[in-house]
């Protein structure tokens, strides 16, 4: 907190007070009180991106170099035109400090704000997804109470506005021990001609000006700067700064604004998130290049008796604001009254392009529309760690433990176990459109209803890999999170992402950043995804050890999937088939679960990622879609291609006869063949019969392709061909491990 002189008393702001002499400068005069507090919050770094926006803008390319592109980088949401008059609206963002605090409430308002962003682009929410962060939860009470109640909070929200949680990920390590992050994404559907009725941006003087939903009150106040703080700055009196979320209104909120959309009278629209009033009136006038008056004492509050400084920064829930043609005020306003919606008329555009805000006959704010949306950036120092030659020269040790033991430890350890602990708490087949169950495929798959199009989603990345390099760990999270979109049988279409990083007025912190996203823009045009939009959350950093969370870029792909048949699952179908793995396999256990799990360390030579070889073998599976050959598939990440064959056998118990001999042409030690976790290779189950196609198909794309072994009828799996000893391991057992982790550590 920063204490600057205000009108000659002393206040309290997050702004620095370089910003504050900034602002009187704009203005030319000391700010209102209720104008300071909207520069504090629109200029934070949550609201502003003043870090971050210099080197996000390698991504803004996107509506230019692609034609199905329709909204790309700083919208509310990515837009993608998927054929047959479809058009697919995507997004993903953090509430990561809000659940450290209160990790219900938390997690639910992450929810409720990504139905928001998703609906302000005229199209309907259809389905969640969750990448998440906890400390380890074994013997930790804080760690699991977070756990327990961020997964509670995002399914009663979701299970209440009736939208599917259809996937998602979550790591365990230390780093997130005090600072978990909850990013939450949503998809929205909705026709071409829908999104053309979208709001455009393109007011009139006249044009009215509308609060609907839920009423404002003095929770979520200052919500934005106290997550542009690190949590050990925070107190117990921050906890009011986390929202409470209404998930029934929401519904209502939804059914409202998609129908008020489709009269073709709503002009602007934005969710009152972050900022509230404060950000959704400057954004409206500051994009829209015009001026507004609001009178506040028609704005509809919760508690009496609120202040404009509290009404214009409150942040309460389940409210949206739309600038309306003045013709089509009454059928705006009938569609609000049809869905009992509270609203309001607040007030009215002009083309002064002046943000004026009036508290009775009190003017309280006045200022250029755009000051508040258009903040100050600063150019971050840049500084690569010194600990990093250390970590990555850490050898990987001899294997302590019998190979059995190894993946039993594994194939039951937190980050590789089953999450259907969170899953089956998710009503993940509302709305009759989900197709491929959580657990059945790497990503989950929707179905466009009257059509035999099949949209598919998978988010995440490895933070341990992104720890040890983060230009080609994000590279790598693009190629496991494109995978598993490919694996249910998609075309990966286009990419958001959510930065989670610490304090980016450390250098070594924002190197991280910088290295993460020049990985990523660098993989996404070499592979030709666009990449559509994002959210930047950064101070999830300890000051008292001065430790950030490991590096955490989180990506999310949709792909598209034409026709039924051509959806694939992860588990084996049929004894006798053939086992084939797709890719080499190098030593590269830097950040690998092995490393963390058996021998407690964190450094090695993590994966690095071949685009040129990527592509090729993306082309060569669709080939062999193209010609039916593949019944199965599952991508290997964490564990190693053992644990994913392991994980493929457990839904209809049958087992595997391997024999590795033929594959390790780089003379690999058992343990890093097994454990390595090269990206971009997949598990594939093919019909003997086609096995001599796929090895000449494999020829001709120049890649690697090897025949492991064949699938059992009986569970277990038998491996030959290691340097030191044959082994079996029994399905049953390793089963049983991998579904009792978590319900064990949370004692239920």
């Amino acid at each position: 907190m920063t204490k600057v002189k205000l009108n000659g008393e002393e206040v309290s702001v997050e702004m620095p007070k370089e910003e504050f002499e900034k602002v009187k400068e704009l203005l030319n005069r000391e700010p209102t009180i209720t104008e300071l507090g909207g520069f504090d919050v629109m200029w934070s770094e949550h609201c502003s991106y003043k870090s971050s926006r210099p080197k996000l803008k390698l991504f803004e390319d996107a509506e230019a170099n692609y034609d199905y592109v329709l909204a790309g980088p700083g919208e509310d949401a990515g837009v993608i035109d998927i054929g047959d008059g479809y058009a697919l609206a995507f997004r993903i963002e953090s509430h990561n400090h809000p659940s450290a605090i209160e990790p219900y409430h938390g997690a639910a308002t992450g929810i409720g704000g990504i139905i928001r962003d998703v609906l302000c682009m005229g199209v309907r929410p259809i389905a969640l997804l969750d990448p998440l962060r906890f400390g380890r939860l074994a013997g930790n009470s804080h760690a699991q109470w977070l756990f327990k109640y961020v997964v509670k909070g995002i399914a009663d929200y979701g299970n209440c506005t009736g939208i599917p949680t259809i996937g998602g990920e979550v790591e365990f390590d230390d780093s997130f021990e005090n600072n978990c992050l909850v990013n939450v994404a949503c998809i929205g559907l909705g026709t071409i001609e829908d999104f053309k009725h979208a709001p455009s941006r393109a007011y009139n003087p006249g044009d009215y000006i509308i609060l609907m939903g839920g009423s404002t009150g003095r929770d979520g106040i200052h919500g934005v700067t106290f997550a542009s703080r690190t949590l050990t700055e925070m107190s117990e009196a921050d906890r009011p700064a986390v929202q409470i979320g209404d998930p029934f209104t929401k519904k209502m909120i939804i059914e409202a604004t998609l129908e008020a959309v489709k009269t073709g009278y709503v002009r602007g629209l934005k969710d009152l998130g972050g900022g509230g009033l404060t950000c959704a009136t400057s954004e409206l006038t500051g994009d829209g290049n015009t001026g507004a008056n609001i009178e506040l004492r028609k704005v509809f509050t919760a508690e009496p008796g609120m202040t404009s400084y509290e009404i214009m920064l409150s942040e309460s829930q389940e409210r949206m604001a739309f600038i309306v043609k003045p013709e089509g005020l009454e059928t705006v306003l009938n569609v609000f009254r049809k869905y009992e919606v509270a609203h309001a008329v607040i007030g009215k555009t002009d083309d002064s392009k002046v943000l004026k805000v009036f508290d009775g006959d009190e003017l309280v704010v006045n200022i250029p529309a755009k000051a508040l949306s258009v903040s100050p950036t600063f150019k971050r120092q840049e500084k690569r760690p010194d600990y990093l030659d250390q970590l990555l020269a850490q050898p990987t040790p001899e294997p302590s433990k019998q190979i059995e033991e190894i993946i039993e430890m594994l194939i039951a350890s937190e980050n590789i176990c089953s999450k259907e602990w969170i899953y089956r708490q998710y009503d993940h087949e509302v709305g009759v459109r989900s197709v491929v169950k959580c657990g059945d495929g790497d990503s989950g798959v929707l179905r466009i209803i009257g059509t035999n199009k099949f949209i598919a989603a998978s988010v995440g990345v490895n933070s341990k890999h992104c720890y040890l390099d983060p230009y080609e760990g994000a590279k790598g999270g693009l190629v496991e999170i494109c995978g598993n979109v490919i694996t249910t049988g998609a075309k990966p279409m286009a990419m958001v992402n959510c930065c989670n990083f610490g304090n980016p007025e450390i250098p070594e912190s924002f190197w991280y950043f910088s290295k993460a996203v020049e990985g990523m823009n660098d993989f996404c045009r070499s592979l030709k995804i666009p990449i559509v939009g994002g959210n930047v959350s950064f101070y999830n950093e300890d000051e008292v050890t001065k430790t950030a969370i490991k590096a955490t870029p989180q990506i999310m792909i949709v792909g598209l999937i034409e026709g039924y048949e051509n959806v694939i699952t992860l588990p084996f179908k049929k004894a006798g088939n053939d086992i084939l793995i797709l890719g080499e396999t190098k030593a590269e256990l830097g950040g690998s679960e092995y490393h963390s799990v058996i021998h407690g360390i964190e450094g090695g030579i993590p994966p690095k990622v071949d685009e040129d070889k990527i592509k090729v073998r993306w082309d060569f599976i669709s080939a062999l879609y193209d010609k039916k050959f593949i019944k199965a598939n599952h991508d290997v990440n964490k564990g190693g291609f053992i644990i994913t064959i392991a994980e493929m056998c457990f839904k209809n118990k049958l087992g595997a006869d391997l024999n590795l001999s033929r594959y390790n042409a780089n003379d690999l030690r058992d343990d890093e063949l097994l454990f390595s976790e090269t990206v971009g290779r997949f598990i594939i189950e093919t019909e003997p019969a086609s096995l001599n196609d796929i090895l000449l198909l494999a020829s001709e794309f120049k890649v690697s392709v090897t025949k492991l072994g064949v699938i059992l009828n009986q569970p277990k799996i038998l491996i030959k061909g290691l340097k030191n000893q044959e082994i079996s391991l029994d399905i049953n057992k390793l089963k049983d491990l991998y579904d009792s982790t978590i319900p064990r550590l949370m004692d239920i």
